[in-house]
């Protein structure tokens, strides 16, 4: 009987053991599913690109690449791709729309067409200087902008002649708006013999240029002549050039797809680089595509030189030039883990960050037309090589492939970065909509940006100012103010006052104060961080001209309060009135923007023009509402009116206040970003507190699968 009795007790633990190690597996958080969702080889990047008016804009008039393995040129349309040449090791190529132009000076003088470049340099960054052939000579044409309509470089040719940009010197034609209608002659056998006729063409006093030309299954070359701004002077046009010996002078259709190659001598702001730049015309739909010869990859000078990986592709949406860099998904990744959270961060945040950042840019298909995503954090951050890092790319190639699903589809992982310490409201404090996968009013482990950081004060000096001063600078006097304040010492000769709680080089102080100085301590917050921030005082001038680009119906001035009158359940602001009434900017999120760029709607703002003032029969009057000027009594009873801006008042709980006698307002609040979705900072407190990847994302993002490219 003991041995049958032993023999049950192992056969239960057994059972008990092998259910317990089911339940460890079924349960664990590093369960990957395998399933039919498709995450593709590549991306498609919009650096430059013009939605239409209130939509997206990142609008350029040149692009300019360079690479340092050299870079392959190639036309790209539906139906074929062709070769066009390549762009030696280190040297540049320039990209731009073939609009209106306003020519300002045509010179065989190169120094006096740089002399004219550079006054209207100061203004415009579409400022050129194109050398061309003609009448046997070699001349320089300075022009500016890059214009979709006759209107818009006549209006530019009249600034900048009656600002006299190229009084003083000689030119050879008087200044005119130049447009992209041409004549064609051609084709021609090859770059050389194009080029060969653009001369003779432009030896007749012609402005001739050689040209790309799809036709019949091939890329040709053919000259364009003449820079008209409208089809009036074509025919005789068409007659000077055949009359120059062009063959086959034709004047074009419209639409038809071609691209203008111009010698441009303003590369990189330097007038002694000539180089290639390629004049897209509108509505033709002509795409130049761009690839890295070698290892390196492309800069665009106009990125902040940013150099990044894969091709870009030069095109005109909306009369404006497009750039797209079409990059490897996973390399594509590389940089935006590194450009959204610190290398120093522990990997589990760094594969968080991988996973979010793949499942949102996934999930937005064709979200800018001609693009997935934007480089910029209207989708997410991404800064080309130079923001990798080895634990970025280890945090992507770690979790490859792998998305957030819900219901069979992948879920747009929004994140932010940092949540104040509480996530937002799904439904009510972001955008409205179905955002059910984002974890509502969750705590958020985000203080930990405040790591290592100092406090300041907030301190009224003798001057009557108020302002910011670092925690260090700082001594308790051991003495106190008549209201009770505590009085502080400072300890350091020229010590600066700021206006926020954080140093900001471009910033001058308000003030500086010497050793020995006595301050009254008005309160102590935390540093600016993106956790925890003040802003400097808002006049309401400046919110009434944020609000009413925002507001759908315009506040009229003055503004004179401004109130919170809406929270929802995480504590974030959902609607605001200003002089009492409510102001309607669409969802809550745009409360940021309207405020005139708040780190987040979890905040609060101190009035300090309003206040309630007794007088001595106890009648009240609202301030500012109740407007008028104020009355004080001195301690020998004598009466004067209140002139100052700034007062100090006791509140109703006794404490001291800075008050102002017309109305500012300060915000203070917690957190950066809209707060839905992950917190980057929280993600980072989680992962140092031990918790894997795949935990992480499932705290932020409720009821969601963690699935993986069934091609891997």
């Amino acid at each position: 009987m003991i041995r049958n009795l032993n023999a049950k007790r192992s056969y239960s633990r057994l059972i008990l053991l092998v259910l317990l190690l089911a339940a460890v597996v079924s349960s664990s958080t590093r369960m990957t599913v395998h399933a039919a969702i498709s995450v593709p080889d590549n991306i498609r990047v919009a650096l430059y690109v013009n939605l239409g008016t209130n939509k997206y804009q990142s609008i350029t008039s040149i692009a300019t690449l360079q690479s340092a393995g050299g870079i392959k040129l190639s036309w790209k349309d539906p139906q074929a791709s062709f070769p066009v040449g390549s762009v030696p090791a280190g040297q540049g190529v320039r990209f731009a729309v073939d609009g209106y132009r306003a020519l300002l000076l045509e010179t065989t003088d190169l120094n006096a067409a740089i002399i004219v470049l550079k006054k209207v340099q100061a203004s415009s960054s579409a400022a050129f200087v194109t050398q061309l052939t003609k009448s046997g000579k070699t001349v320089y044409q300075v022009t500016e902008g890059v214009y979709s309509s006759v209107a818009g470089a006549s209006s530019a040719l009249a600034k900048w002649t009656n600002a006299g940009v190229a009084t003083g010197i000689q030119s050879l034609v008087s200044a005119r708006v130049l447009g992209p209608w041409s004549v064609e002659t051609g084709p021609y056998a090859s770059a050389a013999e194009a080029s060969a006729a653009a001369d003779m063409i432009g030896n007749a006093g012609l402005d001739a240029y050689v040209a790309l030309k799809p036709k019949d299954g091939a890329l040709n070359y053919v000259v364009r002549i003449g820079q008209e701004k409208d089809a009036t002077t074509l025919t005789a046009v068409q007659e000077a050039a055949t009359s120059a010996g062009g063959m086959n002078v034709r004047i074009p259709a419209a639409g038809e797809p071609y691209a203008v190659v111009r010698t441009d001598m303003t590369y990189n702001g330097s007038a002694n680089k000539p180089v290639s730049l390629y004049a897209i015309p509108s509505g033709a739909g002509a795409v130049l595509r761009a690839d890295p010869e070698g290892a390196g990859g492309i800069q665009v000078i106009e990125r902040s030189k940013r150099t990044y990986r894969g091709s870009m592709e030069m095109s005109v949406l909306n009369q404006t030039l497009a750039v797209v860099n079409d990059v490897n998904f996973e390399q594509y990744l590389y940089s935006v883990v590194g450009t959204e959270v610190s290398s120093s961060w522990p990997i589990e945040a760094q594969k968080a960050q991988a996973v979010a950042a793949r499942s949102y840019a996934l999930s937005t298909g064709l979200g800018f037309q001609i693009a997935h995503v934007v480089d910029t954090t209207n989708s997410q951050a991404y800064y080309g090589i130079g923001s990798e890092n080895a634990n970025a790319t280890a945090g992507v190639t770690q979790t490859a492939r792998e998305v957030l699903t819900l219901g069979g589809k992948v879920i747009n992982a929004v994140f932010s970065s940092n949540a104040g310490g509480v996530t937002a409201d799904n439904t009510l404090e972001i955008w409205g909509g179905d955002n059910s996968f984002l974890a509502t009013n969750v705590q958020s482990p985000d203080s930990v940006a405040q790591t290592d950081k100092r406090d300041w004060y907030y301190v009224a000096l003798p001057s009557g100012q108020t302002g910011y001063i670092r925690d260090d600078l700082l001594a308790d006097s051991g003495q106190t103010h008549s209201s009770g304040a505590k009085l502080l010492n400072v300890i350091s000769e020229g010590t600066a006052v700021r206006s926020e709680p954080r140093i900001v080089s471009t910033v001058e102080p308000i003030a500086r104060v010497g050793s020995g100085t006595i301050v009254i301590q008005l309160n102590k917050v935390g540093e600016n961080t993106d956790f925890t921030w003040v802003k400097a005082p808002m006049t309401p001038e400046q919110l009434l001209t944020a609000l009413n680009k925002r507001a759908k119906t315009p506040i009229t001035g003055p503004l004179l309060t401004l109130e919170v009158s809406k929270r929802g359940p995480s504590g974030r602001a959902t609607e605001i009135k200003a002089n009492g009434i409510p102001v309607n900017v669409g969802v809550p999120d745009n409360l940021r923007g309207a405020l005139n760029g708040l780190q987040s709607t979890l905040f609060q703002i101190d009035e300090t023009g309003r206040y309630t003032v007794l007088d001595g029969s106890g009648n009240s009057r609202e301030m500012p509402s109740q407007g008028g000027t104020l009355q004080v009594i001195g301690s020998g009873g004598e009466t004067r009116a209140l002139t100052d801006q700034k007062v100090y008042i006791m509140d109703g709980k006794g404490n001291l206040r800075a008050a102002t006698t017309s109305p500012q307002f300060i915000f203070s609040g917690k957190g950066n970003g809209h707060g839905g979705g992950m917190s980057q900072w929280g993600a980072r407190a989680l992962a140092e507190q031990g918790y894997d990847y795949q935990y992480i994302l499932k705290y932020y993002y409720k009821n969601v699968t963690i699935e993986k490219d069934a091609r891997t």
